[in-house]
């Protein structure tokens, strides 16, 4: 069941992924109507309350306290966190999910699973 949780409650989260080394896949959409992009690697924690995840030549960064609207998701296969509505940018539909497989083995050819993110 998807509900609300503050920026401080993302970074715990996170920061147990990144204690863990365990596989996030970080996806960046427009709103509900697309899929743009995703990656599947390991997130790190950077300066001033940033998350990295770099995976072949892409390095994508989410900074959790620049979101209004942070929903974290759960169900018996994955846990994930869509963090909407940026701060100070007027109607943007722009959106970042994170997503880890609670059994893990969440890799690039998790299709399968991967295809749940659209749901």
């Amino acid at each position: 069941m998807p509900h609300y949780i503050t920026a401080h409650e993302a970074d715990e989260i996170l920061e147990k992924w990144a204690c863990e080394s365990l596989p996030v896949c970080f996806a960046v959409g427009r709103g509900n109507l697309a899929w743009h992009a995703h990656w599947v690697g390991n997130i790190h924690y950077a300066p001033e309350g940033r998350w990295v995840l770099t995976v072949d030549h892409t390095t994508n960064v989410v900074c959790t306290h620049e979101f209004d609207e942070i929903i974290l998701t759960e169900d018996e296969d994955l846990l994930g966190m869509r963090f909407r509505h940026p701060k100070g940018a007027a109607d943007s539909d722009l959106e970042v999910n994170l997503f880890i497989a609670k059994a893990g083995g969440l890799d690039g050819e998790s299709i399968p699973l991967l295809q749940k993110l659209i749901q």
